[in-house]
């Protein structure tokens, strides 16, 4: 027995399971998971056409445009100008699909269409001095080695895989791992998603080849990207969900190919980092279960990660925030087993409330994990690298399960137009200055500055939320930007943004709110509707009501994908504030905003109107009240209050219908 052949023997034995069992796999995906199982069909299919059109849920780059090469594949093909087509093509992601569709319809055209393809790309390719650069970057050479691996998984047992398609595979895969291994840019990969997807691909390999020497290399460079990049809150840094979801699936991968081989890769405080990732991925999920759209990301469904990472550690908490069934990739990297016990994991219900994540600066409050939950998320946070969005002070709101005010996503990494204004403050749900952005952009990814976000203060008492942050992005020109988030009860939110040193400048608010949501003005009231529910939309100066204007704002909710929604547009000039409250109205009860006069109880006067804001937001037989004190409190600026309700706070709430005797203080 040759080299070859043991180490086919050993790829087969660890990474393929039984016909039968895939016959069991094949028969769960299509009884549970129909609708995943109808888009990997379809694209295989399409492959078999060499056509591709990237609408996998975790396609880093989507495209929605198939494309169809006649003949033979161009392999650095840039489809409209834009080089992510290149590396998404050379991922090979859908060679895996190939392997699934296989085993569901049992049909030779598949595993045909992968040996051609195959060779064909090791043909043209695999001499790496003289193929295309943007083939061989190091992020896709990773993610190419594990998939190459989990596509052939598939094949392992058809007569159409010979000793010579298997002699080039593992050929192939020792150039890949050489070219890991050999990699120059070790600080990169130690800070960057791309270091953990590189050598999680090299980890894998390791095994595959049987080389100790690359599994050390990928271990340490694993550990130290661990240690580096993974905030105390769990969250990776680079201010983007989806790239914070796709290192979490690389250390799951990690950690299930270690499990084949009974290899301890990780300390248990490390796999704890890893666990508190995954637990990081399920707080930061809107009510519809998807990762939050901030940053460089898309608008996906989180639960398969959640599923995988729930059996990988037994979690029961995170079963609960997973699917039911096993989703359709992880029956197939787990087998009959995998199903069955995850099947047999108890789910146990997660509360919901706030959940403070300092070291990210976010907060994200809901009411409970079901599909109807409202759910309030603030964010004042670094830049992070290279995907994140000038988004600092950033809000978004949900009622009964519906989306408000959301994101707006990505659309594309092209340098070209649509790329800066998705990335730039305009665009988001941020106060602005003189509708200027706070840190140009040099390139699609570089900021000319890197402005602090600091004073981040998330508290919730007697059910009542504030969310405070600052950040000096406007210091050039000596404003310090201040936005307080105040919510009474959780379907009653006060946006207050303050300039903290020179007032003479524009201060500008802008909410993009949902697909379903239309907005008219009603009086001097914007009145929102969804499809569940409808609000009132008020905002204020120092000298009282302004209108906001109806304007459109665009959405990418997918890579390559655009469109516009409503959004409002509020200005106001030497101003210390601007206000907007957003209060979700009750079926069949007015709900009236009106501002009130900040009373100072122990001098007994009125309050300058650019030194304090009172509000009053009534229901029917629900009235709230809200003080919000500029200064620090204290000469005469001291017990202060409205409706003869008074406290010593900066930031204050009251449930007048609750008869109180004094106001609840969130900030003092």
């Amino acid at each position: 027995m040759n080299n070859i052949d043991l180490l086919w023997d050993d790829f087969k034995e660890h990474f393929a399971f039984k016909k039968e069992d895939y016959i069991k796999i094949a028969d769960f995906c299509n009884k549970n998971c129909k609708e995943m199982r109808d888009i990997v069909l379809q694209t295989a299919d399409e492959v078999v056409e060499n056509t591709f059109l990237f609408r996998l849920p975790w396609d880093m780059e989507a495209t929605n445009e198939a494309v169809n090469f006649e003949g033979k594949i161009n392999w650095n093909y840039c489809f409209n100008e834009d080089e992510e087509f290149i590396f998404q093509l050379n991922r090979h992601r859908y060679w895996i699909c190939l392997g699934q569709t296989f085993w569901i319809k049992q049909n030779d055209i598949y595993v045909k269409t992968f040996i051609n393809q195959l060779l064909d790309w090791i043909n043209e390719n695999i001499d790496i001095k003289n193929a295309d650069g943007k083939v061989w970057r190091t992020l896709e050479t990773g993610l190419r080695a594990d998939y190459w691996v989990r596509a052939m998984s598939f094949f392992t047992s058809h007569p159409l895989i010979t000793d010579e398609i298997k002699e080039k595979f593992f050929y192939a895969l020792s150039i890949h791992a050489k070219h890991l291994a050999t990699n120059p840019k070790k600080g990169f990969s130690i800070k960057s998603n791309w270091g953990v997807m590189e050598y999680a691909g090299l980890y894998v390999l390791s095994h595959v080849l049987k080389n100790d020497e690359y599994r050390k290399k990928a271990i340490y460079f694993l550990k130290m990207a661990l240690h580096t990049q993974i905030h105390d809150d769990g969250m990776q840094w680079e201010a983007s969900p989806m790239y914070h979801n796709e290192v979490l699936d690389a250390y799951l991968e990690v950690l299930r190919v270690a499990k084949l081989y009974n290899d301890e890769v990780f300390l248990e405080d490390e796999k704890e980092i890893i666990k508190n990732m995954a637990y990081a991925t399920l707080y930061h999920t809107y009510p519809n279960h998807h990762q939050i759209l901030t940053g460089d990301s898309d608008d996906t469904d989180v639960r398969d990660l959640l599923s995988r990472a729930a059996l990988l550690f037994q979690d029961v908490k995170l079963k609960f925030a997973a699917y039911k069934e096993l989703d359709f990739e992880s029956a197939w990297l787990f087998g009959p087993e995998g199903i069955d016990f995850y099947e047999k994991l108890e789910a146990k219900e997660i509360p919901g409330g706030l959940m403070a994540c300092h070291e990210s600066g976010e907060a994200i409050w809901r009411n409970s994990y079901n599909d109807d939950s409202g759910f309030i998320y603030f964010r004042n946070t670094s830049l992070g690298g290279g995907h994140g969005h000038q988004d600092k002070l950033h809000i978004e709101i949900w009622f009964e399960g519906e989306e408000i005010l959301r994101d707006s996503g990505r659309f594309t990494y092209k340098d070209i137009d649509e790329r800066y204004r998705l990335k730039g403050s305009q665009i988001h749900n941020v106060p602005i200055i003189n509708n200027t952005e706070y840190a140009e952009c040099r390139d699609s990814w570089i900021y000319k500055s890197l402005p602090a976000s600091m004073g981040n203060t998330f508290v919730i008492k007697e059910n009542m939320l504030l969310f405070e942050g600052f950040h000096c992005g406007y210091m050039n020109i000596g404003v310090l930007l201040r936005r307080r988030v105040v919510a009474p009860t959780s379907d009653i939110i006060i946006i207050s943004d303050e300039i903290i040193g020179n007032k003479d400048h524009v201060l500008s608010q802008h909410f993009a709110f949902g697909n379903n949501i239309s907005l008219k003005t009603q009086s001097n009231v914007i009145i929102g509707k969804g499809e569940r529910c409808e609000f009132s939309v008020k905002s204020f100066d120092e000298n009282g009501e302004i209108l906001p204007d109806i304007i459109n704002s665009p959405l990418s909710r997918h890579y390559n994908q655009i469109e516009e929604t409503s959004a409002l547009n509020i200005n106001t000039r030497s101003s210390y504030f601007l206000t907007t409250i957003i209060a979700k109205n009750m079926v069949n009860k007015k709900t009236e905003i009106i501002k009130e006069d900040v009373y100072n109880f122990s001098y007994e006067t009125m309050l300058a109107k650019d030194a304090a804001q009172g509000y009053l937001i009534t229901r029917n037989e629900e009235k709230y009240g809200v003080v919000l004190i500029r200064n620090d409190v204290g000469n005469h600026s001291d017990l202060n209050g409205i409706r003869g309700v008074y406290g010593l706070g900066q930031t204050m709430v009251a449930a007048f219908h609750k008869n109180p005797e004094y106001m609840t203080v969130l900030k003092w």
